[in-house]
């Protein structure tokens, strides 16, 4: 996730009111830092968060290895205590698949904003919900400032299993290699596809072939992948849903059913394949809202069209980054851009 941290440029009063809520917010962030070396000379970690802790530096340096641009991130530790991170706000029209988006110097267009204080996070969700919006909000423990500022290892992500936790640190770190203003779903899918990779080839290296986290990873990544591919149909039925000429009041009053039809589409015919069909229970009860939609298909497009480019440099990752600069630099979609190489 990328966070446009001190960079936003809204218009009007409440534009800078958001610039300075978020440029306050990273700079209590970034003035609160630790070493890591005193963190784990104090004492306050468990053993296992402790362990995570110094994993995190040896997943830092595998991914300077491979070629990815980590500058200061992670090398501070920033301690949120009980508190939540930050938190992350979407929004979409009810009557359509069409994402509310804001414009940022630097980083260009993304569906979302970030905030440090749930409060004010709250009133601004509100003023979409009163402009009848569908939204959707969630806390995060983990976000990429595009190497504007140091990104500290946060103290929520410590919550995390090694597999997410690796996956994490790669990801966030692809953002500061490799970015294309304007397209959230491309930089986010691509950062997926990097942070799963890198975190299998990080995670069989640091644990070795027969510690299992290869296999883990696979299951965990077959269930993501079939949850996807379930939600890029549902979003289809969707799109097709809300095409049909009819008022849009008539056509939110309607969305219900569809809806519900992919809840029990999921239950019968998703969850019983899954290798962990416990973990994936909430999207049984998926809430009737586009925000929800939008946000949980945009981390996981096309990811073949990665993965294609991967196999055919051999797994090289120097020549698979130099492919994905090109894509992210070219102009026209980069996923097509991808489809096409190497005929480009």
């Amino acid at each position: 996730m990328i966070i446009a941290s001190g960079l936003v440029l809204l218009s009007g009063c409440e534009g800078l009111e958001y610039v300075t809520h978020v440029a306050q917010g990273q700079i209590d962030v970034n003035t609160s830092t630790e070493s890591i070396e005193a963190v784990l000379a104090s004492g306050r970690l468990t053993d296992d968060e402790a362990d995570k802790l110094r994993m995190i530096g040896r997943a830092r340096a595998y991914a300077v290895e491979i070629g990815l641009n980590a500058g200061s991130s992670y090398t501070t530790y920033y301690d949120a205590g009980d508190n939540p991170l930050a938190f992350n706000l979407s929004a979409s029209r009810r009557d359509k698949l069409d994402p509310v988006t804001w414009t940022f110097p630097i980083v260009g267009e993304l569906p979302y904003l970030a905030f440090f204080d749930e409060g004010y996070l709250r009133d601004e969700e509100q003023k979409l919900i009163d402009d009848g919006f569908d939204t959707y909000t969630y806390e995060i423990d983990a976000y990429s400032t595009l190497g504007v500022f140091e990104d500290p290892i946060r103290s929520p992500m410590l919550r995390r299993n090694r597999l997410s936790l690796a996956d994490t640190i790669v990801h966030e770190v692809l953002h500061n290699t490799i970015y294309r203003p304007n397209n959230t779903n491309f930089n986010e899918s691509l950062a997926t596809f990097v942070g799963r990779t890198g975190a299998v080839e990080f995670l069989t290296r640091e644990y070795g072939e027969d510690s299992g986290w290869a296999t883990f990873a696979e299951q965990r990544y077959a269930d993501t992948d079939a949850i996807n591919a379930f939600l890029v149909d549902f979003v289809a039925e969707l799109r097709v849903y809300y095409a049909q000429a009819k008022p849009p009041g008539e056509l939110v009053s309607g969305r219900e059913a569809v809806f519900e039809a992919g809840r029990r589409r999921f239950v019968d015919e998703v969850q019983p394949t899954l290798n962990f069909p416990d973990s994936y229970g909430f999207y049984a009860e998926l809430p009737t809202n586009n925000a929800w939609v939008l946000l949980n298909v945009r981390y996981n497009l096309d990811l073949d069209v990665f993965q294609r480019v991967f196999e055919r440099v051999d797994g090289d990752w120097a020549a698979a980054l130099g492919v994905f600069r090109e894509a992210a630099a070219a102009a026209g979609d980069p996923f097509e851009y991808l489809r096409n190489w190497p005929d480009e």
